[in-house]
């Protein structure tokens, strides 16, 4: 149980198979010598608020999260060690387990690994989330 609440498989996969959207503008800020961004995520079908983190630095990943902590869905692209043992090395997912939290996940290849601009939209989409704000496009890290 984390901050008091237990949240189930099913509905951490009913919010990420809803409709979503993003109704701010995406800006990324400076933070020392990261970028990050956030955002707020409204359901259609929902009263669940959720929210979108964002980090660049030498690397970068993105985060959807249900009640400030549950991971819906997590990517980022590195070594990861599954609780089984398993070793992902490279660009992964990944999701809610009630007993494991965040720390499942899967191997993909439906996320640039070149491009966080493009990274960031294949997220979205993989995510059914729509942005309908600005997005503010990040020209000072190189992927």
């Amino acid at each position: 149980m984390i901050s008091g609440y237990m949240v189930s498989q099913a509905e951490i996969e009913e919010l990420y198979d809803m409709k979503k959207i993003i109704e701010e503008d995406w800006i990324w800020e400076t933070d020392g010598p990261n970028l990050i961004g956030e955002a707020t995520v409204y359901c259609f079908d929902s009263e669940a608020i959720l929210s979108l983190k964002a980090w660049k630095r030498r690397s970068y990943g993105f985060c959807l999260l249900y009640k400030s902590s549950k991971v819906v869905r997590r990517w980022d692209d590195s070594r990861h060690r599954n609780p089984d043992g398993e070793v992902i090395d490279g660009s992964h997912k990944h999701k809610w387990h009630p007993q494991y939290e965040d720390n499942c996940a899967y191997p993909v290849d439906d996320v640039a690994t070149d491009d966080v601009d493009k990274a960031f939209q294949d997220f979205l989409n993989e995510c059914n989330i729509e942005l309908r704000g600005d997005y503010q496009r990040q020209d000072r890290l190189e992927a």
